[in-house]
């Protein structure tokens, strides 16, 4: 039975459920079923809420949705469809579904992905971008059913700072000072500064552009900058080190707090200017990321990683991290 549009939203299920757009006090329910999804990764509102707001930006489209057992008001699951700030593709979007375990098996994540979908399609969209669990049979056959195609794979992986023995650097201080190279540190540096984020930004947005990601590349605006890197409830200043040479930040490699994780940090972002790539500046800066990580008592570290970037893949294996959860990411044309 399809969902029956009325004035208080989707009817789902004979009435038994309801498709109502999302709400911030609806933050709190995207976080509880998302970390009953992901146990292994689980979240809170306030990054839910945070991530929110970088989706506000100007020019950017969000749509998000909640599913409500209406017996009981109590929200059983969520989905968005959406623009990704990383993307030049404004005819695209991210669309994601997620349903509370208890309340499956009732089509309820087919009904909201078909609204959602028609949100898209309303938008003239040509196309949408989904992601899916591989350890998860029943979300790959939704995955392929609903008509998406395969384009790469993301994965999780995790350095166990007790198993793994302290990696030796690669070259002593005297050898990156002969080199041009100093270390700092986002702390040492003064975030309050505006030409230090600036300089920054142009740095993040140059080695963004090469990361590889669904559809054409595009820097976020510099406000989604900020927020992503140092408004979130994962900020750790002395945490995000710096590489620079002469007046320029050549290379850079972001930890963040896990606010419902305390044992595990989390590298957000590795990146490096197109003319200092090739020096293994990079890799000395998640060496001295996972020092850091070690000497603050902290038991994991963790990343992901694109398939289609072997050069960080690489990095991060000699280093110890090993690969815990796979995502397929795909794509559906709509046709616009």
């Amino acid at each position: 039975m399809q969902p029956t549009l009325s004035r208080h939203g989707y009817r789902m299920n004979d009435g038994r459920y309801l498709i109502r757009p999302f709400s911030d006090t609806d933050c709190e329910d995207e976080s509880r079923i998302w970390s009953r999804l992901n146990p292994e990764e689980p979240a809170t509102a306030e990054e839910v809420r945070s991530w929110l707001h970088v989706l506000d930006a100007p020019g950017m489209f969000k749509h998000f949705l909640t599913i409500e057992e209406r017996s009981s008001g109590r929200v059983v699951g969520t989905g968005s469809v959406a623009h990704s700030p990383w993307s030049a593709d404004r005819e695209w979007y991210w669309i994601g579904v997620q349903v509370d375990p208890d309340h499956q098996h009732r089509g309820l994540g087919r009904d909201l992905y078909t609204v959602l979908e028609g949100v898209a399609a309303s938008r003239r969209a040509l196309g949408l971008w989904a992601a899916v669990r591989a350890d998860h049979p029943r979300g790959l056959r939704f995955f392929e059913r609903a008509g998406f195609v395969e384009r790469r794979r993301v994965w999780i992986s995790r350095l166990d700072l007790v198993a793994v023995q302290p990696t030796s650097p690669a070259r002593s201080p005297e050898e990156w000072v002969a080199d041009g190279v100093e270390f700092t540190t986002v702390a040492e540096e003064g975030a309050e500064r505006p030409e230090f984020l600036e300089r920054l930004y142009r740095l993040y947005s140059e080695a963004g552009m090469d990361v590889p990601r669904m559809g054409a590349p595009a820097p976020a605006s510099f406000d989604q900058f900020v927020d992503l890197m140092f408004r979130g409830p994962g900020y750790l200043p002395e945490g995000m080190f710096l590489a620079r040479v002469g007046n320029e930040y050549a290379s850079l490699t972001f930890l963040a707090k896990l606010p419902s994780e305390s044992d595990t940090l989390h590298i957000d972002f590795t990146g490096t200017a197109r003319a200092f790539r090739g020096r293994g500046i990079a890799s000395e800066l998640k060496r001295r990321s996972i020092e850091f990580a070690r000497a603050r008592g902290y038991r994991y570290v963790r990343t992901g990683n694109d398939s289609q970037n072997d050069a960080i893949w690489s990095i991060n294996e000699k280093l110890g991290f090993r690969r815990e959860r796979v995502f397929v990411q795909g794509e559906k044309r709509l046709g616009g």
